[in-house]
């Protein structure tokens, strides 16, 4: 058993160990803008993750220090596959929380898993 299977069972796991604390956030896939430079996007999916209300600074990709609202953390791969259409989550898509708040995607955070080029697990942190 390598490595990666034991990351992979991990996560299943952790998967099905918190359901009970999962909450719902919709996902929308960015698909560009339209002629007036407003965002589209794809039809919102809803997907299950835990969802953690801490405020802490961070860094955006850009290097700019700022304040997030939450992190997401997606633990049942398949069902971001299956919404992505195997893209993976981009900077310019949009989630809302549960609460209805929604917020720019500061980072995207996780491991690929090199047998799939799927993540094994996605965190995003929100502002």
């Amino acid at each position: 058993m390598s490595l990666l299977d034991v990351v992979r069972s991990a996560v299943k796991i952790a998967d099905e160990v918190t359901k009970p604390l999962q909450a719902t956030v919709t996902y929308e896939r960015y698909t560009g803008s339209d002629g007036y430079g407003t965002p589209t996007y794809a039809a919102a999916v809803s997907l299950r993750a835990i969802v953690d209300y801490v405020s802490k600074q961070v860094r955006t990709q850009e290097g700019i220090l700022t304040v997030s609202r939450a992190t997401i953390t997606l633990l049942d791969i398949a069902a971001v596959v299956a919404a992505t259409g195997g893209a993976g989550i981009d900077n310019n898509d949009k989630f809302t929380l549960p609460d209805g708040d929604t917020g720019p995607l500061l980072d995207i955070r996780g491991f690929v898993d090199a047998g799939t080029t799927h993540p094994i697990a996605t965190e995003i942190v929100i502002g």
